[in-house]
């Protein structure tokens, strides 16, 4: 069985690998070939605890958090932006754009077989996740921020 556990990795360094993914592709690939070389010394197991079934409600209530904490994130925006101005519709309108055009380019960007591994945790699989759900999450709490952001009347 292949490893499907992954090394643990903090919120800076994903910014960190994200960005040279996007930017200095060799010195990605250097840090890919190291990443690669940890995970083969870490033991080959499957947490024997871990259901199916417990994989899926853990997904769905992870996700649940994300899009409160985006949505959250987005209104209070919008909340504090109309303590200072009130926004025009037609700026209104151009953050409904930005948004929706994060939250398509999140859909058509996401990698998907060409990409996958046996185990799916490899470097590239998890950057790709996490830059898709950047875009997604970013793309929602802009809507949101335009939705709370108070019009300005007449």
């Amino acid at each position: 069985m292949a490893n499907t556990i992954p090394t643990s990795i903090k919120f800076f360094r994903a910014i960190q690998l994200c960005l040279l993914l996007l930017f200095a592709p060799t010195k990605f690939e250097a840090e890919e070939k190291a990443y690669n070389l940890e995970l083969n010394s870490v033991s080959d197991k499957a947490n024997p605890n871990c259901s199916s079934s417990s994989i899926v409600r853990h997904a769905f209530f992870y996700s649940a958090l994300v899009v409160a904490v985006s949505g959250s994130v987005g209104y209070l925006f919008g909340l504090i932006l109309g303590v200072f101005s009130c926004a025009t519709p037609k700026l209104i309108a151009w953050f409904q754009v930005v948004g929706a055009c994060l939250l398509l380019w999140g859909t058509l960007f996401v990698r998907g077989w060409e990409i996958q591994s046996y185990g799916g945790i490899n470097l590239t699989e998890r950057i790709n996740q996490w830059l898709y759900r950047s875009l997604y999450c970013v793309g929602t709490a802009i809507l949101i921020c335009s939705l709370a952001w108070p019009q300005c009347s007449g």
